[in-house]
């Protein structure tokens, strides 16, 4: 703006994009630049009135009658135009719904932009092949230099009907050219006397498959796959046309594609898990099963629904032949089964098998981290990773690869490095350069020009989306997909990922002793305190299997004698360090629930009453997989050893199988802190469900490998049934040297009053000569 005091602006004002409203509802953007401008007041000598005057310069060029003069833009503000050419590969055309109910058979699509246009060939028969017989076609259109100032480049897909009449069947509005702007590379950039660089892969052939895990989709790591397949989706009519709160995914009626395709036939190869669904059932949970449809097949699993889990394990694969372009859309949903009813989906996800093939970031099979031709990670993409490497050097134009002596390897002026050597199911070594690939393929977007980070062996995680729930997501899925054209040689074999079957073990805990467990009766006719002492074991999980030990009666010292056996069958799952455990949640459950929780070993001590409850005294819990080691003596065994328990080395009973020792029992008092209550002397024997069967034991002390009956103490037996028997204990026990004291002081104070009773008779007779 521009005053009587300042004169006109410095700077012409820029152009920019305006939002267009109608209503509430966005309707578009103008594209303007907009100044205002002050005029000064000027006085008329003759008439004496004060006019309006501008400093502008008058007006010149045509007018028009209704609209007064036509300005030009000035030469600041009018945008520097630049010839483009806009070139379109046509491809195909996906997913078209219905117009008006009937089928669209015959689409054709118009591309404009700034005024000009170009079409494509006329689909004759959409159901039978809906890609374009002519691919690339191009028109001419003077465009802004300024990217920001381009105009969108319109998509709206028609359907050619009877008596020549179109009717549209959806539109899309590319708002921005800039991603689509082909910039030729700069050769400069790339050095190529550089010294090259050198890379060491160390394939690690572990017992188990390695696989990278992407916590998203596989589309957000690689550009939605479409570096080589651009789609875009086509909408029916404008956002807020019929609901001001509509989804543009309402609005989808299709997609379209640009690029070249020949149709051809393919397996795929389908892995899942699921996690974190959505409750699906009043009880809060879920029975969750896969369906997979991909164009006429669908496959469902319902058969093999997994009952109230809302973290199923499916370990699932599935085959599927299709056909593309017409069989390029794999969708996998997850329902939940019902007794009653229909059932209900959980949520699904989509995934563009066709974008995936043809990106150049090669996501038909993942790339693996190392090459084995056994065992679990062998190898199986139908090419291996020198005809990989091979094939991209050709495609991309580039020099090698050369292989060489001592384990190297050069492609385009890059030198890499790796083994050479590869051991058979015989154990047998010997010379590849297959290792040596494909550590060239794990490191290609290394390559100058045309490297790109290529898709590596993964599990890939995508959100599940219920068309009732929109924008709400009802779980995830982890999964994978592998494509192969039918045409080359089948796969190797699929990874087993199979759910895990737990492997059956058997716990051997045998209770020996128990030593300063606290007193809590008082003893029938004397009032010293005593308990009578039990053990109490379970596993987590098994409380309804708990066992006991039998009862050490009265003991006066906290002492307890048992040789007693406690045995444990259990599933363990090694890989996850679980027991599982299958039990119905309640009598009218149709099905059992499968569980899984830490392999943890429970031991009490009790003080049994014959009239009331027993008195618990204190526990302790040991996590099978890593607890403090036993003590070698009871003196040993101390509250430290609970206290300082991530401190102290632990021990795991599935490596150790056999450990004894002592461990404290503990409880907390009244202010909440812990107390040593006793110790237990015990031993832990694991065995697996084989070793038990051929050497098996009994419960208790009985048969087979019987125990031997402790040593008890006397006052094990009821004082009711030996109560003199208990009170000679009592009194040797206890007061022993007490009583040998006396003796001793009553003995001699006898033979001293018997020699001052005998004294004077003595001195008597002496003095008498007697």
């Amino acid at each position: 703006m521009c005053d009587e005091h300042y004169g006109p602006p410095r700077f012409p004002p820029q152009l920019e994009y305006f939002q267009i409203y109608r209503g509430n509802c966005t309707a578009g953007e103008l594209l303007a630049a907009f100044e205002l401008l002050q005029v000064r007041k000027q006085s008329n000598l003759h008439t004496k009135n004060r006019n309006w005057v501008s400093d502008l310069p008058p007006i010149e060029g045509s007018t028009d009658s209704e609209r007064g003069p036509i300005l030009p833009v000035p030469l600041g503000i009018r945008p520097v135009l630049s010839r483009y050419r806009i070139e379109v590969l046509f491809w195909g055309l996906r997913d078209l719904k219905r117009i008006n109910l009937a089928q669209v058979d015959r689409p054709r699509v118009d591309i404009e932009c700034a005024g000009r246009g170009v079409q494509s060939a006329l689909i004759q028969n959409y159901k039978k092949n809906p890609n374009f017989s002519t691919l690339v076609k191009w028109f001419e259109v003077d465009l802004p230099e300024n990217e920001l100032l381009h105009p969108p480049l319109n998509i709206r897909v028609v359907d050619c009907r009877a008596f020549g009449r179109y009717i549209l069947v959806g539109s899309h509005a590319v708002s921005s050219l800039r991603r689509f702007i082909y910039s030729p590379p700069d050769k400069t950039s790339n050095n190529w006397a550089s010294a090259a660089r050198v890379f060491k892969n160390i394939c690690n052939f572990s017992a188990d498959w390695i696989i990278q895990v992407f916590n998203k989709e596989l589309e957000s790591e690689f550009g939605n796959f479409e570096d080589w397949l651009h789609t875009f989706n086509l909408y029916r009519g404008k956002a807020g046309d019929d609901d001001e709160h509509a989804l543009d995914d309402d609005r989808i009626v299709g997609r379209f594609k640009a690029r070249k395709h020949q149709p051809c036939t393919y397996v795929f190869h389908s892995f899942y898990q699921a996690t974190d669904l959505h409750p699906a059932d009043i009880n809060g949970k879920a029975d969750p099963y896969i369906v997979i449809r991909l164009g006429k097949t669908e496959v469902k699993d319902k058969e093999n629904y997994i009952s109230k889990q809302l973290n199923p394990v499916f370990g699932k694969s599935f085959d599927i032949e299709a056909t593309f372009p017409m069989e390029s859309m794999l969708t996998v949903s997850v329902y939940d089964w019902d007794l009653v009813g229909t059932d209900d989906l959980i949520g699904e996800t989509k995934i563009d098998l066709e974008n995936r093939f043809y990106s150049k970031f090669r996501a038909t099979c993942g790339i693996s981290s190392s090459y084995s031709v056994h065992g679990y990670n062998i190898w199986r993409d139908p090419m291996k990773p020198t005809q990989i490497l091979t094939r991209l050097c050709k495609e991309g134009k580039i020099d090698g690869p050369h292989y060489g002596p001592g384990g190297k390897v050069k492609v385009a002026n890059r030198i890499f490095t790796g083994p050479t050597e590869i051991e058979d199911e015989n154990g047998l070594k010997k010379q590849t350069e297959e290792h040596l690939a494909l550590t060239v393929l794990n490191h290609w977007e290394e390559i100058p020009r045309v490297g790109c980070k290529l898709v590596p062996e993964h599990v890939e995680t995508r959100p599940l989306l219920n068309p009732d729930k929109p924008g709400i997501e009802q779980g995830r899925i982890e999964m994978w997909v592998d494509m192969f054209p039918s045409d080359m040689p089948a796969p190797g074999p699929a990874l087993d990922i199979s759910p895990r079957k737990p492997k059956s073990f058997e716990l051997r805990v045998v209770i020996w002793n128990t030593d300063d467990v606290i007193l809590e009766d008082d003893a029938f006719m004397t009032g010293e305190k005593m308990s009578d002492i039990y053990v109490r074991g379970w596993l987590k999980g098994q409380q309804e299997d708990k066992q006991d030990t039998d009862v050490h009666y009265h003991s006066l010292t906290g002492e307890g004698n048992f040789n007693w056996r406690f045995v444990f069958p259990f599933e363990y799952l090694v890989a996850e360090e679980k027991i599982v455990i299958s039990k119905k949640e309640s009598m009218f459950s149709w099905d059992e629930t499968e569980y899984k929780i830490p392999p943890r070993l429970t031991l009490q001590v009790w003080d049994a009453d014959h009239f009331s409850a027993d008195d618990f005294l204190g526990a302790i819990e040991l996590d099978l997989n890593r607890f403090p080691r036993g003590a070698k003596t009871a003196k040993q065994c101390s509250l430290d050893m609970i206290r300082n328990e991530h401190e102290l080395p632990t021990i795991s009973i599935f490596k150790q199988k056999r450990v004894k020792g002592w461990w404290p029992f503990v409880a907390r008092d009244e202010n909440d802190e812990m107390e040593l209550t006793g110790k237990v002397e015990a031993e832990l024997h694991l065995v697996t469900a084989e070793e038990a069967e051929k050497s098996p034991v009994g419960l208790g002390r009985n048969e087979p490998d019987p125990l031997e009956k402790p040593n008890r103490p006397d006052t094990t037996f009821l004082w009711f049934l030996s109560p003199l028997k208990a009170i000679r204990y009592l009194v040797c026990n206890r007061y022993k040297w007490l009583i040998i004291k006396i003796v001793l002081a009553l003995l001699l104070l006898i033979m001293v009053g018997l020699f001052l009773y005998s004294m004077p008779g003595y001195l008597v007779k002496k003095m008498l000569g007697a």
